[in-house]
């Protein structure tokens, strides 16, 4: 009985997280989209290199700050983003519409999906960092597009920028990872 208790009130706190994260309640943000070149993780509001997004995936015209952990971000120009926040976790990364210049990896960085419509987006590894690959989902109602897991397709050429830089593949699911 305590067993069945202990399971019921985990799976109400956690169903009641659920809800009150997709309502918005804990402040958990749309996402964001880059508005200036060399845009980084590490940006403040005052960096004035983020926006807001819409859920149809363009800038609000509110500044804000860099993508945080499990945020997705757009790329709203044809620019060069650096990823040099520690362990940062990026639920998926959109290039449709831009001819991106590249990601830099210059922390150890998780991304779910890379999405595009046709350009493809280069990413150099740093030195002793690396780019993990995990395959979550985004939702268009949260980050301004859709992105199944696993996809890819937007990945472009990868440089491993020199000793121990690294990229991993960790999907629950390896067969079903499209590049």
């Amino acid at each position: 009985a305590i067993q069945q208790g202990l399971k019921a009130a985990l799976f109400t706190t956690s169903t009641a997280a659920i809800m009150l994260s997709s309502s918005g309640a804990l402040g958990v943000a749309a996402g964001v989209i880059a508005t200036n070149n060399n845009a980084a993780f590490s940006d403040n509001v005052g960096n004035n290199n983020w926006n807001e997004i819409t859920a149809g995936g363009v800038a609000n015209g509110t500044p804000a700050g860099s993508p945080q952990n499990n945020w997705a971000f757009t790329y709203g120009g044809d620019y060069t983003i650096t990823a040099d926040a520690a362990d940062r976790i990026i639920t998926a990364i959109n290039v449709a519409g831009t001819t991106p210049v590249g990601l830099n990896i210059a922390q150890n960085t998780v991304v779910g999906s890379i999405i595009t419509r046709g350009n493809l987006l280069p990413v150099t590894i740093n030195a002793g960092k690396s780019l993990t690959l995990n395959g979550n989902n985004a939702v268009a109602a949260n980050h301004g597009f859709d992105s199944p897991a696993d996809n890819y397709t937007g990945l472009g050429n990868i440089a491993l920028g020199g000793a121990n830089a690294a990229l991993i593949i960790q999907s629950a699911a390896p067969a079903k990872i499209t590049l």
